[in-house]
């Protein structure tokens, strides 16, 4: 559907429609407006409020009723039950409603009786001028009085209409007054229904609450002439406030400010009949009211038996406290009649904020309200003085004064607050506080904030949010007054009224929006300048960023302001909102750390801090360093007094031990770094330990003691030193030996030790046991003394050695006695007897102590010895020259005495290393005698004094004690240089002497040398015979199994020259020398060591094929197993030989000849994938000259004679020999192309001719001599006449299948490259002028051209082209096609395609080649052509009468013609014969490229695109009307599908075909020289809406922003003619290459443009008029023909016909876009669209 103008067809309307009113349902209306009003009391909530917008003081309500039919009045009645009886019976009958305000003005009347026309009075609440429509909900006729004028409201159908008139002289009021008659107390109406009285309590409420805001004074309600209550409103003069400073009294949009707060204090006064408050209650229920009996019952029943249970309980207490419901239910039923009254305290604090709106913002707020925004407004706020929670809000008087909590219920907001314009609506606040906003734009109903219109919804957020400024005053104003407080009162008694303003302002989500409560609430927290709130800490009221919260109450840290645990708990909820706001921080490390370094700790704190962190490390929430932290910050006061006022300082951070008080008292002197015990003991072990300190060590606390002045007391204090060695010998056992040390070590130098001569030093102290003498200072005993820590101290249990001595001497030079003096054996049976006291040290003493008398060896009768230096005696030692002891008595072993001597050291018998120094010692002075002696006692007493201990030491020693074989006495050897094999003397080793060989490994003689010895020595010096090899190879076949723990070794030997090689050595002068194959050589001969080989290298056996090449040993089989163990092996392996070749390929060449070098060369080739394997010998091979290769060289020296025919094949030349030699492999020519190899035999060394040998050459890296060559090809342009080209395909069609079936019969179809169906469907054969080739040699610079007759290509589109020359040869075609035909093609293949091309098809025949099938075929296909001629004649005849008969009704359509005439329909192609092995198709005279016909991928494609196009090949002859227009259509889809075809592409995809510029078709038409480059991409250009891809070709370009000018022409243009076309944009892509001949290409349906020819050719004057012309022509044609190839890829008619064809199908839609072109240049716009 085509667009309609709107705007157009509506003034048309206005100016000539037909005029019409729009009518209003007025009574739907009304209940419409209605809807809306679903809350209770909204008539008497929209009358309050116009009384108070009025300026009223007094608003009284009176209901009058119609009495029951059904109950009378009760007679005689007073007048409560007479108001009973009409609360619970009477029916309304009719609301008066008046006040005292300003009577209607005329403008107030005109409003009255209109909907929507609201109070223009922006200080008044009324806005939407709707809610006087609320009588309606009651009452269908209201009445209105007002000043001396009245008016009646009445229906007419569903028109409501007004009549009004004065009040008659003297009836005037000056009030105003509301008479609505309900409409169910009418029993006219249809739908009489009376409604009973309203409850009343509830009624109460209502008028009480709104009582709350509006500016009345006092409200009175009446029923039926009876008072039912009244409600009297007090306030206070408003005190001036100033605002809190730090507060932001700017809205957050500017459009209010805060200007004055006040604060005022009112309060509400309730009377009311008594009688309500029971009057409506439903009756009780017989089973409540027994209920309510047992229960009274019981009751009394229990507080009478209570005084006998419970006689102390007064029962005078019981009578003041009656159950509640039981009191109200007794006081209600019993007296109804009087008045009871009720009171309530208010407490409002109201903000004045000035509005500045735009007039813009103003006119949207009076266009919605009908007023416009007030210029000040007011926010007044409501809360609930603080009061004890015990005490009730109100308080009353009379028999229902518990009536007053109901009525006065939703006065002060106890469980939330509401916002309140004029009256409460249904929202409420996020705090315990009513908030008044006259201001605020309600919804129409008034139950809600309208938070939906723009501009009312800004209006109101900002309102609210002055609402919430007004809140956070409020808070400051009750934080202030707890400040004031707190100068007078502690902090726990100020606590609950902190509580109870928090519990106020802590936020809630608001209903029925969330969102007016989120506004007040952010307003209440943001309007702060400072991120932070005040509130009550544990040191006063504090900004909250100063205040952390509570993690438990920590009195180390009562000077950081915290929040009181107490206060804490009872307003968590506000304490979260602010931790999550960010306002107020939990206790940080920073913060204790702060405390704890403000002042100095006493002890109480001290310990409950160091508990505290222990606490915390238990549980993780603290880590090692951040104690640390803490600790160097604090100190303590410590030691304080009564009697002082200052104490020790304790840095905590200074401690790094602690007592265990199990081990070290808690009373004596520790170091300063310990903390005393009486702060340690209440922190677990485990927590101490996480502070990172240890426990006093027993050795520091005992080197602090040791220290002056600590020493002093410790030496001089018993008692002092007693607690000490106590304390310590009680812990001596658990201490560890290093600190055992050093416990002695402090304690030793030091007279600590208690005795009964004084205080000692340990080892000048005695054990009490001890009482030799009299006078010794023997040791006090004190607790925990034990006898291993004494001895440890060195508290002797024996005399000193030199006591002993010195008192035995000066007893005998002092006094005579008959006691004999003590000798050596005396002093030998005393010290035995005490010999487990004797001390260590004395005992190592008395061990150097020489007291003891020797014989035997070099004794002299008055010398002392040690024990040590002295043998037990025993003649065996006399013999071998050692001393032994001299002793008195019988020396035995086992006795206490011989215990003693041998623990001082007395030997037992010679150990092994004395009886080897004798032995050396013997042979040194060739006292063989004594060498015998020794050897004997050794290898006897071997076992028996365990000798073998020694052995290892005896082995090692560098001592010669051994005889060899072949040395006499004394020729001794060490036992670590002789061993017992006699074979390793062929190494020159020595030999153990026989007679010792059995005694061999008792002085660690070896069998053999170590392999590795034995190898050094064989290498260094190799043998100098077969005999002396025979025996080294031998001894080394005996010890195989050693060299198999020594892999490397073998390795080593392998690769070292130590066999020997021996060779003949001719004597004779004149054949001296060794055996030379090149000298002739007689006489006389030996065999010599010609050269030392490797054993890798070496083979066992005899000599064969490799004679005088390959060494060849010969040994015994020992010394064989030896050699082939290290590499030898017994024939060498296509490896060795390869190695070998690398090393020596001459030698080989000249010992086995060019033959067996072949063999050997086709051995290798047999293994070469194992020799792949070793990449270091490929890489050796490869670079060695190890490949043969040939050069026939004609000798050029002969005359030239003339040869007979002889038979033999005309290739072989006389006078040429063939010249071998050895070449590295990429020195060698493969000859895989016979006639190169003719054309450069002079230049090349020529692999040979065998296929395994090829193949190994190839792997070796020679190459093929056609990868060599390169050929270039030189066609000329095609002929005019290409029949013999379509003969020519057509005869290699047809027999090349004959030529291939020998390959299918004799199995060689893996050789077929391609198989004549795909030659049908890839081949052409084209007739070209002349056809040269240009074979150039790689790496040299020899070339050779010549003429040829066929050469093989490929056209435009990438099929195979054969060129041919008018007289070409068959064996040139032959050369050409059998690359395609044949992987491997040789020579008799060419051959023998020439032969069966050129043959006639019956000679063939005769030759045995089936060609019956082929004759057969011929004759089939004339038949088929005859019947299909006929067929055709008949279809045309057909036509023309259908042609005819539609001449009369269509017009015939007008065709360009192009090159030739398309208007002719191509034929059909003849069907397939059967049994036929696929016939080409039928090729009509043409160009060359038509002769692939229907075959192939391209022809497929083709045929289905131009299914209905007309092919420009038919045969000349008239044109066909109808079918002309058929075929145009045709033409037109085929041009709307070549556009569809543009797409995309992408830069991966640019390796494609280039066309030509047309200006090359001088030089032989658009294929000639065809083109590929690689373009890439450069860098995007914006145009319009998109970013176009620039590609840049391989020459050098531009700079992109060279470009940018250029482009911003050339893009424009390019991308209006794809508008042209409808062709997609994203297919249409930009390149710049300057160097190349190419104006645009098409890539598989995306098109690029040169941006380099519109620079060269149309940028210079593209500014004129001509020049954009000329530039639009150019490339309008050059799109055309981009878009043709989406057609047809080649370059003939049928791309020049669809050429044309596009260009005159767009040629307007050209020439308007060309003409807005011109016009820009006469505008000056250079192609900006």
């Amino acid at each position: 559907m085509a667009s309609v103008d709107l705007a157009r067809l509506r003034n048309q309307t206005l100016t000539d429609g037909q005029d019409g009113e729009v009518t209003v349902n007025t009574r739907a209306l009304i209940d419409k407006v209605l809807a809306r009003y679903s809350s209770e009391h909204t008539t008497l909530r929209e009358l309050i409020q116009n009384a108070s917008d009025a300026g009223a003081s007094t608003v009284v309500i009176r209901f009058e009723t119609d009495p029951s039919p059904t109950t009378p009045v009760p007679q005689g009645a007073d007048r409560s039950l007479l108001l009973k009886h009409v609360i619970q019976h009477h029916t309304l009958k009719r609301l008066s409603v008046s006040n005292n305000g300003q009577a209607f003005s005329p403008a107030d009347w005109a409003r009255l009786k209109s909907i929507a026309d609201g109070n223009p009075d922006e200080t008044k609440i009324g806005a939407f001028g709707v809610g006087f429509y609320s009588v309606f909900s009651d009452c269908d006729e209201p009445f209105v009085m007002s000043g001396d004028k009245t008016m009646a409201f009445y229906w007419k159908g569903n028109t409501l209409s007004t009549k009004t008139a004065t009040v008659p002289d003297g009836q005037a009021s000056a009030s105003t007054t509301f008479f609505l008659d309900y409409r169910q107390a009418n029993p006219d109406s249809p739908s009489f229904n009376p409604s009973k009285v309203p409850n009343l309590p509830g009624l109460c409420q209502f008028l009480a609450t709104s009582l709350t805001f509006v500016g009345l004074e006092s409200i009175e309600l009446w029923l039926d002439g009876f008072k039912v209550a009244s409600f009297a409103k007090k306030t206070s003069s408003p005190s001036e406030i100033s605002i809190p400073q730090g507060l932001k009294i700017e809205t957050e949009e500017r459009l209010m400010r805060v200007t004055n707060v006040t604060r005022q204090h009112s309060q509400i006064d309730a009377e009311w009949s008594n009688v309500i408050a029971t009057a409506q209650n439903p009756p009780k229920r017989a089973a409540e009211v027994v209920q309510e009996m047992k229960s009274a019952g019981s009751s009394a029943l229990k507080s009478f038996f209570s005084k006998f249970s419970n006689p102390a309980v007064q029962p005078a207490s019981k009578v003041h406290k009656p159950t509640p419901a039981l009191q109200q239910s007794v006081t209600r039923t019993d007296d109804i009649s009087g008045e009871s009254k009720g009171i309530i305290f208010l407490q409002v604090c109201t903000v004045e904020a000035t509005t500045r709106v735009t007039k813009t913002f103003a006119a949207e707020i009076e266009r919605a309200t009908k007023k416009p925004p007030p210029r000040s407004t007011r926010i007044a706020l409501l809360t609930s003085p603080f009061h004890d929670p015990s005490s009730p809000l109100a308080t009353g008087s009379g028999n229902t004064a518990d009536l007053a909590t109901k009525i006065f219920q939703e006065v002060l907001p106890s469980k939330a607050g509401r916002i309140f314009i004029g009256f409460p609506t249904a929202q409420t606040t996020p705090f315990l506080a009513h908030i008044s906003a006259p201001s605020l734009i309600p919804t129409v109903e008034r139950e809600n904030v309208d938070m939906n219109a723009r501009y009312i919804k800004t209006w109101n957020t900002e309102l609210l949010r002055v609402a919430g400024l007004a809140c956070r005053i409020c808070y400051s104003l009750d934080m202030a007054d707890i400040r004031d407080r707190m100068g007078r009162e502690s902090i726990s008694a100020v606590i609950p009224q902190a509580a109870y303003v928090y519990k106020q302002y802590t936020a809630k989500a608001t209903h029925p929006s969330t969102v007016l409560g989120e506004k007040v609430v952010d307003a209440f927290f943001s309007c702060s300048k400072e991120r932070a709130i005040a509130v009550l800490s544990t040191v006063g009221v504090k900004s909250s960023a100063n205040v952390r919260m509570p993690a438990e109450t920590l009195s180390f840290l009562r000077d950081v302001p915290m929040i009181p645990q107490e206060l804490a708990t009872q307003a968590l909820d506000f304490f979260v909102i602010l931790h999550r706001r960010g306002l107020i921080s939990e206790l940080t490390m920073s913060d204790i750390r702060e405390g704890l370094d403000s002042r100095a700790l006493s002890e109480e704190e001290l310990i409950e801090f160091l508990k505290w962190c222990g606490s915390k490390m238990d549980d993780d929430e603290l880590d090692h360093h951040s104690v640390n932290t803490l600790f160097d910050v604090t100190v303590a006061n410590i030691g304080l007094t009564p009697d002082s006022s200052s104490g020790k300082i304790l840095p905590l951070g200074s401690i790094r031990t602690y007592i265990n008080a199990s081990r070290i008292p808690p009373g004596l002197p520790v170091p300063a770094d310990t903390i005393p015990f009486a702060f340690s003991k209440a922190v677990p072990t485990k927590q101490l330990l996480l502070f990172g300190w240890t426990e006093l060590p027993m050795v520091r606390w005992l080197q602090f003691l040791t220290t002056v002045p600590q020493l002093q007391e410790l030496t001089s204090s018993e008692q002092l030193a007693m607690q000490v060695l106590g304390s310590t010998a009680k812990a001596w056992d658990q201490i560890d030996n290093a600190s055992k040390d050093s416990i002695v070590k402090i304690l030793v130098p030091h007279a600590i030790m208690p005795t009964k001569m004084g205080m000692r030093r340990p080892q000048e102290s005695y054990f009490p046991s001890v009482k030799l003498f009299d006078d010794l200072p023997t040791v006090t005993q004190f607790p925990g003394s034990k006898e291993k820590f004494l001895l440890a101290l060195g508290v002797r249990k024996t005399v000193d050695l030199r006591m002993v001595f010195e008192r035995m001497k000066s007893q005998d030079t002092t006094q005579k006695s008959e006691k004999p003096t003590w000798n050596h054996a005396d002093l030998i049976r005393y010290f035995a007897s005490v010999l487990n006291e004797i001390p260590k040290n004395e005992l190592d003493s008395l061990r150097q102590t020489a007291f003891l008398p020797g014989e035997g060896g070099s004794a002299k009768p008055s010398q002392l010895y040690k024990a040590q230096d002295l043998y037990v005696p025993d003649p065996a030692v006399l013999d071998l020259g050692l001393c032994q002891v001299k002793l008195p008595f019988e020396f035995k072993s086992d006795s206490k005495e011989g215990l003693f001597l041998i623990k001082l050291g007395l030997h037992r018998y010679p150990d092994a290393m004395t009886l080897i120094s004798i032995m050396h010692r013997a042979g040194k002075s060739n006292n063989s005698q004594m060498w015998t002696t020794a050897m004997l006692y050794y290898s006897q007493n071997y076992f028996k004094h365990g000798y073998s201990r020694d052995l290892k030491a005896v082995a090692q020693q560098n001592i010669a004690i051994l005889p060899i074989d072949g040395a006499p006495f004394p020729n001794l050897v060490a036992p670590s240089e002789c061993f017992t094999s006699p074979k390793a003397a062929c190494l020159r080793f020595r030999i153990l002497r026989a007679d010792l060989r059995p005694h061999a490994d008792k002085f660690g003689v070896r069998q053999d040398p170590d392999i590795n010895d034995c190898v050094r020595r064989w290498l260094s010096s190799l043998p100098k015979n077969k005999g002396e090899a025979e025996e080294v190879f031998s001894y080394f076949g005996s010890r195989i199994s050693d060299l198999d723990q020594h892999p490397a070794l073998i390795k080593e030997l392998s690769g070292a020259p130590t066999v020997p090689i021996f060779r003949k050595f001719y004597l004779e002068a004149t054949s001296a020398g060794y055996e030379d194959p090149n000298r002739r050589q007689t006489g006389k001969y030996e065999y010599r060591i010609h050269h030392y080989n490797t054993p890798a290298m070496t083979f066992v056996g005899m000599d064969q094929d490799y004679k005088g090449i390959i060494d060849y040993v010969q040994y015994s089989p020992e010394a064989t197993s030896f050699l082939l163990k290290v590499g030898a092996k017994h024939e060498p392996s296509s490896h060795d030989l390869a190695s070998l070749l690398c090393q020596n390929p001459y030698g080989f060449l000249n010992t086995i000849g060019q033959d067996k070098y072949l063999d050997l060369l086709r051995k290798l080739s047999e293994h070469a994938q194992t020799l792949w394997n070793d990449k270091p010998l490929v890489k050796r091979f490869v670079a060695s000259k190890v490949l043969l290769g040939y050069r026939d060289i004609k000798d050029t020296t002969k005359p030239a004679a003339e040869v007979e025919d002889d038979g033999l094949d005309a290739f072989e030349e006389a006078d040429v020999h063939r010249e071998w030699s050895l070449k590295r492999p990429n020195e060698v020519t493969i000859i895989d192309d016979v006639q190169n190899l003719n054309r450069f035999k002079d230049h090349i060394i020529a692999a040979p001719q065998e296929e395994q040998l090829e193949d190994f050459y190839a792997r070796c890296g020679a190459r093929k001599l056609s990868e060599l060559v390169r050929t270039e090809r030189r066609t000329g342009a095609p002929t005019r006449d290409q029949t013999i080209a379509q003969k020519l395909r057509k005869d290699i069609l047809e027999r090349v299948r004959l030529f291939l079936h020998d390959y299918d019969r004799d199995g060689s179809s893996k050789s077929i490259r391609h198989d004549a169906k795909w030659l049908a469907a890839n081949l052409g054969v084209q007739c070209v002028s002349e056809i040269s080739v240009k074979h150039s040699l790689l790496d040299m610079n020899v070339s050779v051209s010549s003429s040829r007759t066929a050469a093989l290509g490929k056209d435009n589109s990438g099929r195979q082209m054969l060129n041919i020359t008018p007289s070409y040869d068959l064996y040139d075609v032959s050369t050409e096609l059998i690359r395609l035909l044949i992987k491997r093609p040789k020579r008799n293949d060419v051959i023998a395609l020439e032969r069966i091309l050129s043959e006639s098809l019956r000679r063939l025949q005769a030759k045995g080649i089936n060609v019956e099938r082929i004759l057969r075929r011929k004759e089939y296909e004339a038949r088929i052509a005859q019947q299909q001629e006929h067929e055709r004649e008949k279809e045309e005849e057909r036509l023309r009468a259908e042609r005819a008969q539609s001449e009369s009704t269509k017009s015939m359509t007008t065709v360009n013609q192009g090159p030739q005439t398309p208007g002719t329909q191509t034929p059909e192609k003849a069907p397939r014969m059967p049994g036929a092995f696929g016939d080409p198709d039928t090729t009509p005279k043409g160009g060359a490229n038509d002769s692939l016909g229907d075959g192939g991928l391209l022809g497929s494609w083709t045929k289905k695109l131009f299914k209905n196009t007309p092919s420009p090949r038919g045969p000349p002859g008239g044109t066909n009307g109808p079918q002309i227009s058929r075929d145009i259509q045709s033409t037109r889809s085929n041009i709307s599908n070549a556009i569809k075809a543009c797409r995309a592409t992408s830069a991966d995809q640019l390796n494609t075909q280039i066309h030509q510029d047309p200006t090359e078709l001088d030089q032989g038409g658009y294929c000639s020289g065809t083109q590929y480059e690689n373009l890439h991409k450069a860098f995007t250009f914006p145009h319009l809406d998109r970013h176009v891809d620039i590609y840049l070709g391989p020459s050098p370009n531009p700079s992109q922003s060279d470009l940018r000018a250029p482009l911003s022409s050339f893009t424009p243009l390019v991308f209006r003619l794809a508008g042209v076309f409808t062709v997609n944009p994203a297919a249409v892509n930009i390149f710049h290459d300057s160097t190349s001949n190419t104006v645009a290409f098409n890539m598989g349906g995306s098109l690029f443009f040169n941006l380099a020819w519109f620079m060269t050719l149309h940028l210079k004057d593209y500014q004129t008029v001509v020049g954009r012309q000329r530039a639009w022509d150019s490339w309008f044609l050059t799109f055309c023909h981009e878009l043709a190839h989406n057609l047809v890829s080649d370059h003939n008619a049928r791309h020049n016909w669809y050429n044309q064809q596009i260009a005159i199908e767009y040629s307007r839609p050209f020439r308007e876009a060309l003409f807005r072109a011109v016009q820009e240049v006469h505008a000056g716009n250079n192609d900006v669209d």
